[in-house]
C-alpha cells in the first residue's frame, strides 16, 4: 500500500497530453474558433439510456456533472457565439475498463455553416496534425455508409432488421457472451444494444485506418438530425470516427426542432422506466435555446483515447493521472 498514492501516468505522458492540448488550442486559434469554458456542473442530466448521469447534491438541489459540454455550448451558439470550441472533464456513471473512465477529457466543437463532410475534412485536420506530432503518419482517411458496412459483414440491413434477425446474428456470427450483457425487452433500446454489439465486436476492430462511419441508424440519432438516404431509408445524419479499430469521435448535423428534441427526450424516459433507470427531467433551457441556434455541425472526441492510441499506451490508467481505481 505505500505506493498506492501514485499516479499511473509519467512525466513523459504529462509533457505529451500537455503538448497536445496546446497543438489542439493553436489549431483552433488559427481558425478563429473561440474557446469558450462551461459548467462541469448543469440543472439536467442526460437522456440517453446508454448514459448514466453523477448526480452532486447541494442542499434542497441536485446538479448532474455533464456528460458532455453540449447542452451548454447549445445555449451559448444561441447567444451568438459564432464557432466555438472547449475542452474539459466529462463524467459518465458505471463505465470502467480499458477504454473507460468514469472521468475523462473530451474536445468539443461546433462550426455554424459548416456540414457533416466540412466537418469531418476538419477532425482529420485535427487528428493528422496530432498524429504526426507523435510520428505517426496518417493514410487519406475513409469514408463509410453505416448500411453498407453492416450489411457487407452480416447480410441484412441495420435499418431493416428485425428483432429476431438480429438476435441469431449475435448467435451465430459473435463470440459466446458478446451480448450477454442485453436484456431482451422487446423495444428499440434492445434493437439499440443488438446493433451496438455485432458493430463493435465484429466491424470496428477492422477500421484500423482512419475511417469516417456515415448515416448510422435513425433510432441512435441523439441530438442529431434524421432524414432519408438515397434508398428511402431513414438514417440518422451523424458521423463517428475509428482509428486502431477505436471509436474517437461522434459528429452530428444537429437538430434544432425543440419540439421533436422533446419527443426524444420523453421517448428515451420511456426506455429508462421498462429498464428501472432513473428518469431524466428534460433542460427546458436547452429546449427555449435550439430554436435560436444557426445551423451548425459538432463534434466531441475523447482526448484520453486518442492520447493512448497515439502513444501506444495500452490503457486510460497509463495516460490518465489517477483513473478511477487510484482515487
Amino acid at each position: 500500500m505505500s505506493d498506492a498514492w501514485r499516479p499511473g501516468t509519467s512525466p513523459v505522458m504529462l509533457r505529451a497530453r500537455a503538448g497536445m492540448l496546446r497543438t489542439i488550442r493553436d489549431f483552433f486559434a488559427e481558425r478563429d474558433v473561440l474557446e469558450v469554458v462551461t459548467p462541469v456542473l448543469g440543472g439536467a442530466g442526460a437522456s440517453d439510456v446508454h448514459l448514466q448521469n453523477v448526480s452532486a447534491v447541494d442542499g434542497p438541489r441536485t446538479f448532474f456533472l455533464q456528460t458532455s459540454p453540449e447542452y451548454a455550448m447549445k445555449r451559448l451558439l444561441a447567444a451568438g457565439t459564432g464557432a466555438i470550441y472547449q475542452v474539459g472533464p466529462v463524467m459518465r456513471g458505471g463505465e470502467s475498463g480499458r477504454r473507460h473512465n468514469t472521468e475523462f477529457t473530451m474536445l468539443e466543437w461546433y462550426r455554424p455553416g459548416f456540414d457533416l463532410p466540412e466537418l469531418a475534412r476538419e477532425v482529420f485536420d485535427l487528428l493528422t496534425l496530432l498524429a504526426t506530432r507523435h510520428g505517426q503518419a496518417l493514410a487519406p482517411a475513409s469514408q463509410v455508409d453505416y448500411g453498407q458496412l453492416f450489411e457487407a459483414r452480416f447480410g441484412v440491413s441495420p435499418h431493416t432488421a428485425g428483432l429476431d434477425a438480429l438476435w441469431h446474428l449475435v448467435r451465430t456470427e459473435l463470440p459466446d457472451g458478446a451480448a450477454a450483457h442485453i436484456t431482451d425487452h422487446g423495444d428499440e433500446g434492445t434493437r439499440n444494444d443488438l446493433l451496438d454489439a455485432l458493430f463493435s465486436t465484429a466491424i470496428e476492430p477492422g477500421l484500423d485506418g482512419a475511417t469516417f462511419v456515415f448515416d448510422f441508424p435513425a433510432s441512435q440519432a441523439s441530438l442529431s438530425r434524421v432524414a432519408q438516404n438515397e434508398r428511402g431509408e431513414l438514417v440518422s445524419r451523424r458521423f463517428e470516427l475509428f482509428w486502431h479499430g477505436t471509436e474517437l469521435a461522434n459528429g452530428y448535423l444537429e437538430l434544432r426542432d425543440a419540439g421533436e428534441l422533446a419527443r426524444r427526450f420523453e421517448h428515451n424516459n420511456t426506455l429508462r422506466r421498462v429498464r428501472d433507470l432513473p428518469t431524466v427531467q428534460a433542460d427546458r433551457k436547452l429546449l427555449a435555446a435550439l430554436g435560436h441556434m444557426p445551423e451548425c455541425c459538432g463534434v466531441a472526441m475523447g482526448l484520453d483515447r486518442l492520447l493512448m492510441l497515439m502513444t501506444g499506451a495500452g490503457s486510460l490508467d497509463e495516460v490518465i493521472a489517477f483513473s478511477d481505481p487510484r482515487l
